[in-house]
């Protein structure tokens, strides 16, 4: 601990309260199950290790290893990896760990405690970095060992040192991003603009996990990344590869400066943003901004028809996504990536028709069906967090049958965000197809199995709409096992449209799924009515 205390210290903080209000900080992150935590996980008391997400992001990492092995030269597949680590660990702060960055109420906690602002620099620094640090870990940890079996030692050892490099960047670049959202962006609207920020930074996160044949092909065949990627950061940490493997050249040589230089740059900068007078600054703009006034939605004619409890959820929903911007980009989202992914599988001038190209050999359609089976599984998940939770309270002060609000959240998100999403997608197939029934068919055939995911959700995991706090690493948690989860079925899908080989099999399918999807409702209400009973209320 001597180097520690040293390296503590030569930065001008106290080594002793730094370490007593770093250690602080994680037990109760881990004691309130909250630091890098799956969404649905229970939150039991005693500090435990979130082993659920850290699982996740293992099999990400051995992703991740395959693609360092099936692409050639370690400069290359190092580029790659590092790009698709930097692109998570970004994802990771802008989700899950924006209090981590901006914590307005730490001036409040600690402006009477004799800690320096270098000291609470310290503290917040080593806190955004054991987070990114083990997402870092856990995703390009399996990839050192294949760079150890492809090239040498040097080269493996070269590997870490690029991966920590990128991964401090990336972390504090974000810092810095925060920063500077707050120099330009009003204090009322930065919630908006790190909403969009998200949804671009979700589409950038698709795009390279299901690259298409031509995309492939090309990577397969450079020998080096080309010059472009050299404006990258992840590009001037691969550097130090071919360096380590002995291969120096002066390109090289600076981008590996650059990337080390702009890191000391980073970290200098952060060391004024992240300090107490500043969380003071901060936590003043903040309080003084009047948030947006949004108009008061009136009742749709159609609720009137709704049972009470659907009538209750559905009301809640909609006027949650009027509210709360996570939620509403969480919805959003599903359109611009959807649209996304028919671009991408438009291959010689349309889609294949699953009636006409069975099973596999509609593989061009896989891309949509990942959207259409993951999306509104991701959707769900953000249905359950929200920073309004401790309006969750009259859940449990009124005689309300919980079960039943749990078992129509499903039926709300069909009714109101499955249904249009895929008259969208119906509209999609009726273009390429060439056949509207065809199309009708198959945008229903996945609707059904999209809703009946949503039920399977919630007789896994039964929670009330909106009514637990957002937890450090739950949202990029419940994101990447919900991705996992479609590549699952998506795998699967294709034995189960075999039954458009025959109308009679495709209509006894259909029979089969519309009754399941009538039962899975208040097979799940039944389920779990138990289980809602032991639900206590967070705030």
């Amino acid at each position: 601990m001597k180097p520690v205390r040293w390296a503590v210290e030569a930065l001008g903080a106290d080594y002793a309260q730094w370490s007593v209000l770093s250690r602080v900080m994680l037990k109760s992150d881990l004691r309130s199950s909250s630091a890098l935590q799956m969404a649905g996980s229970p939150d039991n008391t005693g500090a435990k290790v979130p082993w659920p997400i850290m699982l996740v992001y293992s099999i990400y990492g051995m992703f991740l290893a395959v693609v360092a092995a099936a692409v050639p030269g370690g400069y290359l597949s190092a580029s790659i990896v590092l790009l698709m680590v930097s692109l998570m660990v970004a994802m990771a702060i802008l989700i899950d760990f924006q209090s981590v960055v901006i914590s307005p109420n730490d001036y409040e906690i600690l402006a009477h405690q004799p800690v320096s602002s270098r000291t609470y620099f310290l503290v917040k620094l080593t806190s955004i970095l054991l987070y990114t640090g083990i997402i870092g870990a856990l995703m390009g940890g399996f990839a050192t060992i294949v760079f150890l079996w492809k090239f040498s030692l040097p080269v493996a050892l070269g590997w870490l040192v690029a991966l920590a490099g990128t991964v401090v960047w990336t972390s504090l670049a974000m810092v810095f991003v925060y920063a500077l959202i707050l120099r330009v962006v009003s204090p009322a609207r930065l919630r908006r603009v790190l909403g969009y920020l998200q949804l671009i930074m979700t589409m950038a996160i698709f795009v390279p996990l299901m690259l298409d044949d031509t995309l492939e092909t090309v990577v397969m065949n450079l020998g080096e990344p080309p010059a472009a990627m050299l404006v990258l950061p992840s590009t001037w940490f691969a550097n130090v590869l071919p360096l380590a493997a002995g291969s120096w050249s002066v390109t090289g040589v600076l981008a590996v400066i650059v990337g080390f230089g702009s890191l000391l740059a980073l970290f200098d900068f952060v060391g004024h943003r992240l300090s107490l007078s500043y969380a003071e600054r901060l936590g003043v703009m903040l309080a003084d901004s009047r948030p947006e006034r949004s108009r008061t939605g009136r009742n749709v004619l159609v609720t009137r028809w709704f049972s009470s409890e659907l009538r209750v959820v559905s009301t809640l929903v909609r006027g949650q996504f009027r509210n709360d911007m996570n939620f509403r980009l969480a919805v959003l989202s599903m359109l611009p990536i959807t649209l996304l992914y028919v671009f991408m599988s438009l291959d010689d001038g349309g889609l294949p028709d699953p009636f006409l190209h069975l099973g596999y050999e509609a593989r061009g359609l896989g891309l949509i069906h990942f959207a259409v089976l993951g999306m509104p599984m991701i959707l769900m998940e953000n249905l359950f967090r929200s920073e309004s939770y401790r309006a969750a309270w009259i859940f449990f002060s009124t005689p309300v049958d919980r079960a039943r609000l749990i078992g129509n959240v499903g039926n709300s998100v069909t009714i109101f965000f499955l249904l249009p999403y895929l008259a969208m997608l119906a509209g999609v197939f009726a273009w390429s197809f060439g056949n509207f029934w065809h199309a009708v068919i198959h945008a229903a055939v996945l609707g059904i199995l999209a809703h009946l995911a949503i039920q399977m959700l919630l007789l896994v995991a039964p929670r009330l709409p909106f009514s637990q706090p957002i937890r450090k690493g739950a949202r990029i948690g419940s994101f990447m096992g919900a991705v996992l989860l479609a590549i699952l079925a998506l795998a699967l899908l294709p034995l189960l449209l075999w039954v458009y080989a025959r109308p009679s099999w495709t209509a006894v399918a259909i029979i089969v799924l519309v009754g399941a999807a009538l039962l899975a409702p208040r097979i799940v209400t039944r389920r779990i009515r138990g289980r809602v009973g032991q639900l206590e209320f967070t705030g």
